[in-house]
Parts: structure tokens; sequence; C-alpha cells
């Protein structure tokens, strides 16, 4: 008779096992589900916070080269593509135009390499095509990419440039000049040409929202 008693309490908590199972799974995944999505809103919140912190610091900066322009979202930075170029949330409606100048608090970013309707492409300072008129100390030159590093070459005169001078952007193009793009980090001259590295001054992993400063019309 305790032996059947027994079986009859065993089958009575296999029972309750299997149908508790269910209900004690549905209550776990559902708890994880609202950990999980409790840490997402979290990180969007966070990343909101950020975002809007550095648009009020945008619009709220008293420098010249940003005084006149349009403020944008940067919506697509294609990794595949990163230090080539991004795009931005502006585009013909804001009347952009192609060769218009991007930059930000740090400095120089990039130009407007294609305008659509709601969005523009903008060839980064870091891109392998750029070519770009720099003042550095008392003398002028044109910056390129080469390899892996930004390199002045083609420099006006022989005056010694040395480590951490400013580099700023010409007034010998439509771009306009006195943005800053970076200091000399390496000296590379040789006998037959005088060869500067530069480190830019905005940090490209970084970037969210930007300035669109118009080119100069000549015409």
């Amino acid at each position: 008779m305790k032996k059947s008693l027994g079986y009859i309490i065993l089958a009575f908590i296999l029972l309750f096992l299997f149908v508790g199972k269910d209900i004690l799974c549905s209550y776990l995944s559902k708890k994880d589900f609202n950990l999980e999505k409790s840490i997402v809103l979290d990180t969007e919140y966070q990343n909101l916070k950020k975002e809007y912190e550095e648009l009020l610091k945008i619009n709220d900066l008293d420098i010249p080269y940003i005084k006149e322009g349009i403020v944008s979202k940067v919506i697509i930075h294609d990794p595949y593509l990163f230090f080539e170029e991004m795009t931005i949330l502006k585009g013909k409606k804001e009347g952009i135009k192609e060769q218009d100048v991007i930059v930000n608090e740090s400095g120089y970013i990039g130009r407007v390499k294609k305008v659509l309707e709601n969005s523009s492409q903008i060839e980064l300072l870091t891109s392998s095509n750029t070519i770009l008129s720099v003042k550095v100390g008392n003398s002028y030159g044109i910056l390129k990419k080469e390899g892996e590093k930004l390199v002045i070459g083609d420099i006006t005169s022989k005056e010694e440039i040395k480590k951490d001078t400013i580099v700023y952007t010409s007034s010998f193009t439509n771009i306009p000049s006195e943005i800053p793009v970076g200091k000399v980090s390496e000296i590379l001259s040789n006998t037959l040409e005088q060869k500067i590295v530069i480190e830019p001054f905005v940090d490209f992993n970084n970037i969210n929202y930007v300035f669109v400063r118009k080119s100069i019309s000549y015409e």
C-alpha cells in the first residue's frame, strides 16, 4: 500500500513538472526578454542623449568658420569605406551643392561629392582622392593621402617647419581659408623635397553631426 502511495505521489510530481515546465520556461523567457528590452532601450537612450548634447554643442559654438551654414546629421558611415566617405541628411532641398565644405568644432572634415534631394555624399579628408591646398606656418603646400598618412608636399618655401605647427586651409582655392586641418606630426625632409605628415584634428571614428559651409564662388 505504501509502495502504491509512493508511485501515486511520484506520478503527481512528474505531472506537475511536465505541466509546470512550460509555464516556468515562458516566465523565464519573458523575464529575459524584458531584461534584454530594458538594456536595448537604455542603450538607445544613451545614444540619443549623446547626439542631442552634440547637436546643442555644435549649434552653440562661437567659431568663425562655422558661423554661417547648415547643421546636418550623419546617416551613413559605411565601415567598408570608413575613411573615404560618409552620407549626411541634407541635400538639394536645403541648397547644398557639390564642393561645399564639411566641418565640425574640431576642423575640416571634407567636401560634398554628390548631392541628392534629401542627402549628400561627403568625400572625407582621409580619402585616397584628397587634394587640398593648405597653409602651414608661412608656407603653402598640397595635402594628399600617401599610403595611410596625410602628407603635405609641393611646399612653396624653405622655411623650417616644426612639429606641432597648426595646418589650415589656404586661400588659394574655393574652400574658405583658416579652417584648422591638423597639426604637423612628422617631418620627411630630404635633399629634393620637404614633406610633412599631419595628424587631423577631427576624430573620424566619432562624427554624428557636421556643419556645411558654402564653397567660395569666383564667378
